[in-house]
């Protein structure tokens, strides 16, 4: 009898007012999701949009001692990419135990004090 391993399925769905990062126009924005940084799963790029809407789902294999989920959100650019946000969950805190959580998480404020917007997760924990 083999032992499956637990999973983390994380959705991510949208992201909401993202600061913009360009001089012109609006983001070109992609989300980074990891549990590890060797191991980075990201959503489509959305062009031209501080609003996005990506519906994409990752799995991940949740091992021993992995309690931090990371979401990074970026402005793709012709040369490199800004970061707009990074967002922590706490997965022993939120997560695991409780199955599922769908919620709207803000990115922290910068040194401007205004806003770098949200982002609209689902993160499912199965045993």
């Amino acid at each position: 009898m083999s032992h499956q391993p637990e999973t983390l399925q994380v959705t991510i769905v949208e992201g909401r007012q993202l600061k913009t990062k360009d001089t012109f126009g609006e983001n070109d924005a992609y989300a980074e999701v990891y549990l590890d940084k060797d191991y980075k799963q990201r959503t489509k790029l959305i062009k031209d949009s501080n609003n996005p809407t990506w519906n994409e789902t990752f799995s991940f294999n949740l091992k021993k001692g992995q309690d931090e989920l990371k979401i990074d959100v970026y402005d793709d650019d012709i040369v490199g990419r800004d970061l707009i946000g990074s967002i922590k969950v706490n997965l022993q805190k939120h997560v695991i135990g409780k199955g599922r959580l769908d919620l709207w998480l803000n990115f922290p404020v910068g040194i401007s004090r205004s806003s770098n917007g949200a982002i609209h997760v689902i993160i499912e924990h199965h045993k």
